[in-house]
């Protein structure tokens, strides 16, 4: 016989993938904390990132590529490096602001603006 899986509510996956976003844990210790496996967090987050087209605030990265970036960085210049900063900035600004709509939505103020023509 099967095992029946349970359906997780959209709120508690939503609240699980914005807690990685925001680079609070690990999909270990979230997967862990809610009772859900790892690698369906990993499904989740990257559908959520084809979704909302959003940046990632943890780090993916291995030591041996910081240090790779790092001494690429240490050769740039100081107005590609000012540049860089202002992006990720305005990217962090963006999730949040879209994360802001997204919670207002949920609770009935409706913001964005919705597609079709006016009748």
């Amino acid at each position: 016989m099967r095992k029946k899986y349970q359906r997780t509510p959209k709120e508690k996956r939503d609240e699980i993938v914005l807690a990685y976003l925001r680079g609070e844990n690990t999909y270990q210790k979230l997967g862990k904390y809610y009772g859900v496996p790892p690698e369906t967090i990993m499904v989740w987050v990257s559908r959520y990132r084809k979704r909302k087209n959003v940046v990632s605030l943890q780090t993916d990265s291995k030591p041996s590529e910081d240090m790779a970036r790092k001494k690429k960085e240490a050769e740039k210049s100081a107005d590609v490096l000012a540049l860089e900063a202002r992006i990720r900035e305005l990217e962090l600004q963006n999730l949040a602001l879209n994360t802001l709509i997204d919670v207002a939505e949920k609770n009935g103020i409706e913001i964005r603006k919705k597609s079709g023509a006016k009748q």
